[in-house]
This record gives C-alpha cells, structure tokens and sequence, in this order.
C-alpha cells in the first residue's frame, strides 16, 4: 500500500521560513522554500544543508514571493534542484524581482561586514553572502508563471491548483491532488491568508473540503483592534508628525504593505485631507512591485478596480517620488522637515530600512509607524516593543522616536478570519495542521479549531514527519 506522509522544515510553531514536504512512493513535492527571518540563529539556519535531497523533489509550489516563503529557492537550485518551481503569474513576476534583490542584499550586506571587520584588522576570509544577485536570477529561472484555478500536471505524483488568497498581489491558496493507492488525496495548503477590508487587494476565496489542510496561523492567538477608520489613523500620525518637524518612518514590505498604504496615502491627498507632506517609497524593489501591480490590477479589490475604472490609479498621487538608486537613498537622510518615507524590509531585518532607522531613531520630533507583522528577535520587533537602545550595523542607537503601530495595516487574516476561512471550507475530512505561526499562536488556532473540527488537529515541531495515509 503506498503511503502519504508531510514533513514540516520551517514555519513549524514560528513564523517565517516557511517549508513543508509532501512525500509517496511517485515522488516528492515541496510547498515554499522559505528564508529563517529575525533571531540570531538565522544566518546558521538559513546556510543548514536542507533535510531532503533536493534532486529527489519532483515539484516545488510557491504560494506567494515574499521571501520567508521563496528566499531559500537560489540555495535549493545551487545544492541540485533542477525541476520546476510552480507559482501564479503575478507570484512568478515578484519573485524575479524580489529574490535578485535578496542577492544584492546578501551580497551588500556580506561587504559591509567585511568593511566593518577589516576597520577591526580582524579576519573576514569566512564571510560570505548566503546567495548572490546573479545565483537567485538563476533561480528565478526555473519558476513558471500560471493563472489562477488553472490544473497544473505535476507528472506521476498528480496535479495542482492555485486558489485567490488575498494577503498580497499573485498570493495563493495552494491545492495539491496526489494519486495515493489509486485514490486522489486532496491536500490545501493555506499559504498566508488576507484580509476582508484591505484597501488593495481581494479577500480570500472559500475551496472545497479537502483531506488534510496544513493552516496558517500568523495571527492565531489575536484580534485586530477595531482601529475605526484606518486611513483617518494615517492621517493624524502623519500630521502630528509634520507638524513637529519630523519623518514618518515606515518599516514595509515592499510587496504588499508598501502598495497598501500608498493606495491610503493617495486617497488623503487627492481628498485634500493631507497636504505639504512629500511622500517618498525607497526601495529599487518597490519600484518595479509597483509596475507588477499595475500590470495584474485584477488582483485588486472590487473597490480599488472600480475606482480604476473611474480614472483614479491607487498607486500615484501629487508628492508621491519613488526611490531607485543609492545616492537618492542617501539624500533623503540630509532631507529637512516633514515627510513620509516607506522602506523595506518590513521586519527592518535587512535593506535600506536599517539606515533610515540608524539617522532616525534618536530624534523625538520623529515617527516609526509599524504597518505589519514584526517575528519575535527581528530588528523590528525589539523597536515595537520598547527596546532602546537597539543594535543597528553594529551599533548602539537610542529610540526616543515615537513608536506607533497599526495593526490593521497587517495583510494577515485575524483569528477570526482564520476560523471565518476554515468554516468556509466545510469541514476538512483527515487532519489539519497548523503551521506559520509563533508556538502560542498556533497552540491557541488549535484548540479553536479542535472545538468546531472533526478531524484531528495538529501543531508539528521542525522537521517532524506525519504519515498522512
């Protein structure tokens, strides 16, 4: 009889590094191949040899191009993957994007470390980027673009499809049909669910009952507070801002959060409700995010497209300038008076971020908005929770910046949302398990889920493996 098992290698009771193996006599299927974010730990684990062999897989599945769910896809190509990476066409577009300025990064921060070490006269022979720009092009190579609810054919193991998921542009619901014993199995992998007001994107779509599902759990253990008028919440913390002299400073990914509050940012100004405050988006990446959007606006919310419709383009507004290259980067630390300047990466783990951080930070006159979701040890989550000072390139900063965050900004389904998303489903048939999230929240998703469920519900360790059949 053959057999159908899971194995869970990241996002297993955490939140990023995303990485969970199907397996059967035809062959192996990999859903993600995240980047480890935040902790001192990840630079040892994101360089871990992988605990499968990457040849041996038949097919990798991505449910969307953020990097703790695809930034390890140039180390699965570099030790023997040579297969196809499937992914819906915007997913596929980002990706190309986002991982080559994953490499860039590795490979900056890798000279700014050695720079660092040699200033020190200490040893920098060891130091290496995790990938470079070019290794993750190459990777980007093997990703194949298809719409949504096309079948895609995964060979002798089965088939695939991807479902709308809301949380960012291309963002899936990941369905796999695998042929186990002469019977399909239906497996549904959540990715990262969406919300149901964003202001950009759609919200999740209902899939039928599957045999198991593998959950997402992000915000499993909490509630978005009932901020009122979210873009009004904008409003006032940048114009109190402006109006002591200083900067917002917003700390977003530059797929997802960054579109979502320029699209807010772009309703204030064109209302008149804001004015006299430039709005800079710094980060190359953003940039060309930003034309993926334009070119996939279908993604958008019924309300977005309408208002397309009607003449007015979420994502440009009188003020708004996007960033590209390094030395405007640099300008904007010597820019005076008031403005709003939106850097990635969202957890401040890595990118242009940690230098408008390292100027900004000491100044009261000052604002960090947090728009998103901070991993606990990111650089980002010891500033959200009053930590000062904090260490940023190897040095000390203070915080006396104001700290606000607005947790509605978050593209992550609530725990009521989540729950709202599983009832849709009907019922799943033989298991659920709860992935991608902190331990707490996954435990506590659980145990919500264990009083309405049927089937047995799960919360795996790292690397610990289920048989399914």
């Amino acid at each position: 009889m053959s057999s159908l098992k899971v194995a869970f290698h990241g996002g297993a009771r955490e939140v990023t590094g995303s990485c969970h193996r199907l397996s059967s006599s035809r062959g192996q299927v990999l859903l993600d191949c995240g980047m480890v974010q935040g902790g001192p730990e990840r630079h040892d684990r994101n360089r871990r040899p992988f605990p499968f062999s990457p040849p041996e897989l038949g097919a990798v599945l991505l449910s969307h191009a953020h990097i703790d769910h695809s930034g390890r896809l140039p180390l699965l190509v570099g030790r023997g993957y040579g297969g196809p990476v499937w992914a819906t066409e915007p997913t596929a577009e980002l990706c190309r994007i986002m991982l080559a300025d994953a490499g860039r990064i590795q490979e900056e921060d890798a000279a700014w470390k050695i720079k660092r070490l040699r200033k020190q006269h200490r040893d920098t022979s060891w130091v290496r980027p995790l990938y470079t720009e070019e290794e993750a092009l190459a990777a980007a190579e093997k990703i194949r673009g298809v719409p949504f609810h096309q079948e895609v054919s995964l060979g002798d193991l089965g088939t695939c499809l991807f479902h709308k998921a809301g949380h960012i542009l291309g963002a899936a619901i990941v369905e796999v049909r695998l042929w186990v014993s002469g019977e399909i199995r239906r497996i549904l992998f959540s990715g990262d669910l969406g919300i149901h007001d964003a202001r950009l994107m759609g919200s999740p779509e209902p899939v039928e009952a599957p045999d198991y599902l593998l959950m997402e759990a992000t915000y499993g253990d909490r509630l978005r507070p009932a901020e009122g008028d979210l873009t009004e919440h904008l409003r006032i913390i940048v114009q109190r801002t402006a109006d002591r002299g200083g900067k917002v400073i917003v700390p977003a990914f530059a797929v997802g959060r960054t579109q979502e509050v320029m699209a807010r940012l772009n309703d204030l100004v064109e209302s008149g409700r804001l004015r006299g405050v430039p709005v800079f988006v710094d980060s190359p990446m953003a940039a060309e995010a930003i034309q993926v959007f334009k070119r996939h606006a279908d993604g958008y919310s019924d309300e977005a497209q309408r208002l397309l419709r009607e003449g007015d383009e979420p994502l440009a507004f009188p003020g708004l300038r996007v960033v590209s290259s390094r030395e405007e980067s640099m300008a904007l630390n010597e820019l005076e008076g008031p403005a709003v300047i939106l850097s990635a990466s969202g957890m401040c783990t890595a990118g242009r971020i940690k230098h408008h951080l390292r100027h900004n930070l000491a100044d009261p006159r000052n604002t960090i908005l947090f728009v998103g979701y901070q991993a606990r040890n990111t650089l980002g989550r010891l500033i959200q929770d009053g930590v000062s000072p904090v260490r940023i390139f190897g040095e000390w900063h203070p915080v006396k910046a104001e700290v606000v965050s607005l947790e509605s900004f978050s593209a992550h389904a609530d725990q009521q949302e989540l729950l709202a998303w599983y009832r849709s489903l009907g019922g799943v048939r033989r298991g659920t398990f709860v992935v991608h999230g902190e331990e707490a929240a996954c435990l506590t998703l659980a145990e919500h889920l264990r009083r309405e469920a049927r089937e047995p519900v799960f919360v795996p360790h790292l690397d610990e493996e289920y048989e399914l059949s």
